[in-house]
Formats: C-alpha cells, structure tokens, sequence
C-alpha cells in the first residue's frame, strides 16, 4: 500500500514499501523542464541538473558527492525532460538515510559556482557533440523541431551551443528559486519504506519555497497538410521518423494509442518488423511508440534504412498505418499486444528505481498515485473499434510529420510527399 503525505508547502511525498527488496531508492522529481525555458533560457534545465552534483556548504565539491556515494555502492544520476527534471539515489537498505542527506543537500543547497559551471559547459558542448554525431537520435529531435516548431516544446533538451557558453550564476540561482518550487516537487521513496523514513522525508524538505508553481507555455497546433524535415548528412543510412500528432497524456485514448504503436512497431512479430526487417530486411531497427505531454502528444515510427532504401521504407509505413485505419485488427493481434504492454508495465516496475520513478511520472503527469491494476484494466477495455476510431482520428494527413537525415537534400521533399499516402 503506498504511503502518501502533503506538506504545508504544497510538496508531495509518496512512499512506496518494497516487501523483500534488498534497496531503497530516494529521487526528488520536479515538475520543470524544457519546455518552462524562454528562448535566452534554452538547456539551463539540462545544465542545472549537472550543477547539482558539483557542491554544496556541507559536501563543497563533486568529488566529495561522487567519493561519498560510491562508498555506499550507491547507483545516481538525473535526467531532464520536456516536462520534469529528476534525482535520485538508489542504495542498499542500511545506507537510506544517507542516501535522502544527499539528495536532500543537493537539492536545496547546491552552490551553483562559477568555476564549476566554467567546467561543466565542456562536458555538456561535449555532450551536445556527441548527440550531433548520433542521428538515430537526433532524428528524433528534429521530428519534434518539426512539429512543435521555435516554441519551448520545439526546442532540444540541451539547449544551443551559444546558450550552453553564456549561462551566468545569477541564471541558475533565479531559474532555481522561481521554479523549483514545493507545490511542483515530489519526493518519492521505494524499498525499505516506514514511518521514521516518511517523517525525515519531511523534516528534510519542509523549507522548500512555497511560492506558486510556474506553467508551460501552451501547445498551439495549426498544421493543415503534411510537413517534411530533412537534414542532408553523409551518413551510410538514413534514420526517419513518421508519425502523427495525437492527445495529451491524460487522454483515455492513450491506450488504444499505445496498443496501436504497440501493434505496429512493439515487438519482433509486429507488423512493420515483419515487413520491413523479417520479410525485406530493409532495417536493422524498426520501431513504433507514443509520446505525450500536457496538452499534446504524437503517434510514431523510427528506422534506419540504406539511404537508397528509405523512400521504399516511408511508402511500407504509409501502408501499414493506412491498413490499420481501414481494417480491425484480429483478435489474435489485439490479445498479442495487450498481453505484450500488460507484461512490459509489471515488468518495468519491478525494482526500487524503477517503482520510483513509475510513481513520480504518473503522479507528475495524471495527479493521482499509480494503481497498477487499474492499469492494466483500461488496457483490457480497449475494443478493435476503438484502436481504429483512434487511428482514423489522429492518423490525417493533417496531422502528418516525417522528419529525415540522410544523403538527401530539401530538394528531395517531393520524393518522399509522394510516398506518404494516407
């Protein structure tokens, strides 16, 4: 049974008690990310999330965090979205309370120093770097660049290379007062989960500002026909993203939206790794998933093909998503997929980080605490029907996307426009 507690602040605590589990993991989610960034604040959520493991008054520099840390065996890092930024520590049992001193330091107390941030703008240039020279994931940025344009959600994560160099203390010190706040933060624990751990939990976050939680700025979507993006790039393969705008995260359609990427790109006998990679072998990978936000969300398929091979693979895609529109799944398909993401949800919640973080997403994105149970019965009461009234919803041509990088020039649009019949 999960634990939960409201701070005067406005805070969130949520305990998760792990019968038998051999660790507890701390982790601090905020409900700030990109998308909170004006164009001049661009990759400071990113660039903060690195600053918080570089120092404090009690632990004054990074080796002093990492070296502590690592005498636990701990397992840390952070990550930053779109729309939230999270810590946490993961460690056996005995060490927990250490485990919370830290992340509750780091949190509240980083020093956010110039001779650090000085540093760490290499590391993240570097690391911007090496996602430039990754197109199987950039390709991704640039689907989301396409759709949501030079807005706050257009935007990478990690910002620009100008903004990474110019970022001042008195940035990170007004970003962090003003939006990492009580009422958008949540502490979640999983393990070894007990009253005396909920009460230092507490007692250890109840002086987070209590000031009112910042907003995004709002998605406005107003595509009328296809949009194509392609960045022309020397590579051996072209990496593609198709797909189509969709629904905010708190939709009930989400899950026939997950059983429908599920069933055409979720698994090894899926339709499109049929087709593309068992029956043609055109792709190493081919793969289909949901994203979903706030207030928007996108239904969508990957692949790396040979550049000479990708109008053929976009035209395959095409085809499938249209034979899903006008043709019910079988029975056999639906029960495949829904048994697939039934199992894949219990698996992915099976150790404390991973309990941890279920926790503080779902409650992040729906406001209410995860029941697995309830979960999985909204994915049981997905009909065939409702998997294609979804895909004829949302899968128009006004709502169409494709973005490219490969050995093609813009030139090439047309190309690709007269493969993606829908």
């Amino acid at each position: 049974m999960y634990k939960k507690r409201q701070l005067d602040n406005g805070l969130t605590i949520l305990g998760a008690p792990l019968q038998d589990s051999k660790t507890t993991t701390v982790m601090v989610l905020v409900g700030v990310g990109s998308r909170f960034e004006s164009s001049e604040e661009n990759g400071l959520s990113h660039f903060l999330e690195h600053m918080m493991f570089k120092g404090t008054k009690k632990r004054p520099n990074a080796v002093t965090i990492s070296t502590e840390l690592d005498s636990l065996g701990a397992s840390y890092n952070a990550f930053t979205g779109n729309e939230y930024t999270g810590y946490y520590v993961k460690v056996r049992n005995p060490q927990k309370y250490i485990a919370l001193d830290v992340i509750s330091d780091i949190f509240q107390n980083s020093l956010l120093a110039q001779k650090d941030i000085a540093v760490e703008r290499g590391a993240i240039i570097e690391e911007l770097n090496m996602y430039k020279d990754l197109p199987m994931r950039m390709v991704h940025n640039r689907f989301q660049n396409l759709l949501y344009g030079d807005t706050p959600l257009g935007r990478d994560i990690i910002g620009t290379a100008e903004n990474i160099l110019g970022f001042t203390p008195e940035q990170f010190r007004t970003y962090f007062t003003e939006k990492y706040v009580a009422k958008n933060t949540l502490v979640v624990v999983a393990g070894e989960v007990d009253t005396s751990l909920m009460d230092r939990i507490e007692q250890s976050f109840h002086n987070v500002r209590d000031t009112e939680a910042p907003t995004a700025e709002p998605v406005t979507e107003s595509q009328t026909e296809p949009q194509i993006l392609i960045d022309n790039k020397t590579t051996d393969q072209t990496h593609l993203v198709y797909g189509f705008r969709t629904v905010p995260v708190t939709s009930e359609e989400t899950y026939a939206g997950v059983l429908a990427s599920t069933i055409l790109g979720g698994y090894m006998s899926s339709r499109l790794f049929r087709e593309i990679r068992v029956n043609r072998g055109l792709a190493y990978y081919v793969r289909a998933s949901t994203s979903s936000f706030q207030d928007a969300g996108y239904l969508s398929v990957s692949a790396g093909v040979s550049n000479d091979k990708a109008l053929e693979a976009v035209r395959l895609i095409s085809k499938e998503f249209q034979s899903l529109k006008t043709l019910p799944v079988s029975d056999k398909e639906l029960a495949i997929a829904k048994e697939y993401v039934k199992a894949k949800l219990v698996m992915n919640i099976e150790s404390s980080d991973e309990v941890a973080s279920a926790l503080a997403l779902h409650h992040l994105q729906n406001g209410t605490t995860l029941d697995i149970d309830q979960e999985l019965a909204r994915f049981d009461q997905v009909s065939k029907q409702d998997i294609q009234d979804y895909m004829n919803a949302y899968c128009t041509p006004d709502r169409l996307n494709l973005a490219a990088i490969g050995a093609f020039k813009q030139s090439d649009q047309a190309q690709f426009r007269t493969r993606m019949n829908i």
